[in-house]
């Protein structure tokens, strides 16, 4: 392949990438949305706060693999640029040892937050 077709691949793979996490992005502020609504109702059984803890769960997982996808995307692309010894291929690599590259740590630190601001919102007291 030419250094053209992976950049191309690459910038599908983004695209791709990138619905899936605006489809996470709705499940977060739906899972907010459902941590509030327990919150402001004394009368929440345990099995609704065990559920909706189960489900902010579930969507930050979800989310570190979406984020993972798009960190192996631009890894993978990277390689293929190396390997075809593309000019891009050397400025690229730099990225891959940044702590905010897409999967990285940074965005995992930040995914462990959002997930543990909303069991807070569920299982403390307002």
């Amino acid at each position: 392949m030419t250094e053209y077709q992976i950049l191309n691949l690459m910038h599908v793979g983004f695209i791709q990438n990138a619905m899936y996490f605006v489809g996470m992005v709705l499940m977060t502020w739906l899972a907010f949305r459902m941590c509030n609504n327990v919150r402001s109702n004394p009368n929440t059984n345990m099995a609704g706060k065990v559920f909706t803890s189960v489900f902010c769960l579930f969507v930050a997982l979800f989310m570190t693999q979406t984020n993972a996808i798009g960190g192996s995307i631009l890894t993978s692309s990277v390689a293929s640029l190396v390997d075809v010894g593309a000019a891009s291929a050397d400025r690229m690599s730099a990225y891959l040892s940044s702590p905010m590259i897409i999967g990285g740590p940074v965005q995992s630190v930040f995914v462990l937050f959002i997930v543990v601001f909303q069991l807070a919102l569920v299982w403390t007291k307002e």
